[in-house]
């Protein structure tokens, strides 16, 4: 799903729904049609919570609009939760000279392995971005100090082993709430989406995958995948032969999007 329109945010919705019961007060019509405004404005808040490319809560950068040049960028979720397949990744990505950015849950960077692959992604000259600490399934529903501090603890970490502060930042599941865009706005971190969903955590065959991609690959997409995904080593020379092939360039997000993807530089910790 793309933005919604500029006016269609959720307090725009929420005055609206409020202005037209007050209205319906005035005019004293019945209970039904309470309950069907209700229901619009509930569906409208439903598909700009869950859909990260309707901008409803706060703008997010899915993708590089009216895109002209055969240009994609590649983004990995939930590193480092599997090492050994965020391995395999990189050889890949390696062999093909092929740039990504890998958004990373803190609490998945705690032991050696984990961090050895995360300096790995950072001086292989990949992106590292902020998938918050927890990841927790409640995060939707957290408060908005909360959100700031798993975020910043992630950021920490990142620093800490990179030397590098992230400013690109995904919300686990791509959930928006009016909380996350709080705690976002004040750290100031990007939000960054995508606007091709390759399911790869559904699709479990590697060719399904790639025809699924095929028929709705469009230049200047962000697409998103999992190199947890233990079929990814497979599917990731199968996309980039194709995306070769079809004379698409693979480019960072950062260069796609012409954004700085970090707050500053300085020695890594040892």
């Amino acid at each position: 799903m793309g933005p919604f329109p500029k006016y269609l945010t959720f307090r725009n919705v929420l005055v609206g729904m409020f202005s037209i019961w007050a209205i319906g007060i005035i005019l004293k019509l019945a209970w039904w049609w309470y309950l069907l405004v209700f229901m619009v404005a509930l569906t409208i808040s439903y598909l700009g919570t869950t859909q990260i490319g309707s901008n409803f809560h706060m703008p997010a950068f899915c993708n590089l609009a009216n895109c002209k040049n055969k240009v994609i960028a590649i983004t990995f979720d939930d590193g480092v939760s599997k090492p050994e397949q965020s391995e395999k990744v990189l050889d890949i990505l390696k062999q093909y000279n092929i740039p990504a950015t890998f958004f990373c849950i803190g609490k998945n960077l705690v032991d050696e392995t984990q961090i050895k692959v995360l300096k790995r992604i950072d001086t292989e000259g990949h992106i590292i971005g902020n998938h918050s600490y927890s990841h927790s399934a409640f995060y939707d529903f957290y408060s908005s100090n909360k959100i700031e501090k798993d975020t910043l603890k992630t950021d920490r970490l990142i620093e800490q082993y990179t030397g590098k502060k992230p400013l690109f930042y995904r919300p686990p599941y791509g959930i928006t709430t009016p909380n996350i865009a709080k705690a976002i706005n004040r750290i100031g971190h990007k939000t960054i989406g995508w606007s091709l969903r390759s399911l790869d955590t559904v699709i479990k065959d590697p060719n399904t995958l790639i025809n699924r991609i095929k028929h709705k690959l469009k230049n200047g997409d962000i697409l998103l995948f999992h190199d947890h995904v233990s079929y990814m080593p497979a599917f990731l020379p199968l996309f980039l032969e194709y995306i070769l092939k079809e004379g698409y360039m693979i480019i960072g997000v950062d260069e796609l999007l012409d954004l700085r993807p970090y707050e500053q530089l300085h020695s890594a910790s040892l």
